[in-house]
């Protein structure tokens, strides 16, 4: 029967080494964590935000220069002649003019990050937003300032009066 027992006692300790195996990576905080992340949008969110800080994309700018030649031949004859015994002759050949023009043309494009472009217009609508409450809450309050210190100086007028009228009674 000892024997037994020990088959026993190593199966159980395999059986507690397995399990703790199991909780150890079913239980993985990091692997929570990715889960957490991955599946909630507003952790997503808050997490790439902060990478970003730290690991911001790359923006690639691409110039591409293009130029292009034309040549253009222009001739121009300027003959003198010389009239012996009614036969005109040339004394001068015609000259040659070669003209030449170079047009460039630069082309840039910018390849940008969406999601760069994204958070700043959540930034700006953010700040938008932020300024119109503001402003809403700042004439709200004035107005309640005003509207405070016209029934201080009401009530400050009626004591007055009520003073100056009981004075007259007695």
């Amino acid at each position: 029967m000892i024997p037994d027992m020990g088959n026993k006692t190593k199966l159980f300790i395999i059986y507690l080494i397995c399990i703790f195996l199991l909780i150890s990576f079913g239980c993985n905080t990091i692997k929570k964590a990715e889960r957490t992340v991955l599946n909630d949008k507003e952790s997503s969110e808050r997490v790439f935000r902060e990478l970003e800080k730290t690991r911001p994309c790359a923006n690639d700018t691409t110039v591409i220069t293009v130029s292009d030649t034309i040549y253009k031949t222009d001739t121009a004859i300027d003959y003198k002649r010389d009239t012996i015994n009614n036969v005109i002759t040339l004394t001068e050949k015609g000259k040659i003019i070669y003209k030449t023009k170079t047009i460039t043309e630069t082309k840039t494009a910018f390849v940008v990050d969406n999601r760069r472009l994204d958070l700043m217009a959540d930034s700006v609508r953010f700040y938008k937003v932020s300024l119109a409450y503001s402003i809403d809450t700042t004439k709200k309050w004035k107005g309640r300032f005003w509207n405070l210190l016209l029934g201080l100086i009401g009530f400050i007028v009626i004591i007055v009066f009520l003073y100056k009228l009981l004075k007259t009674l007695k």
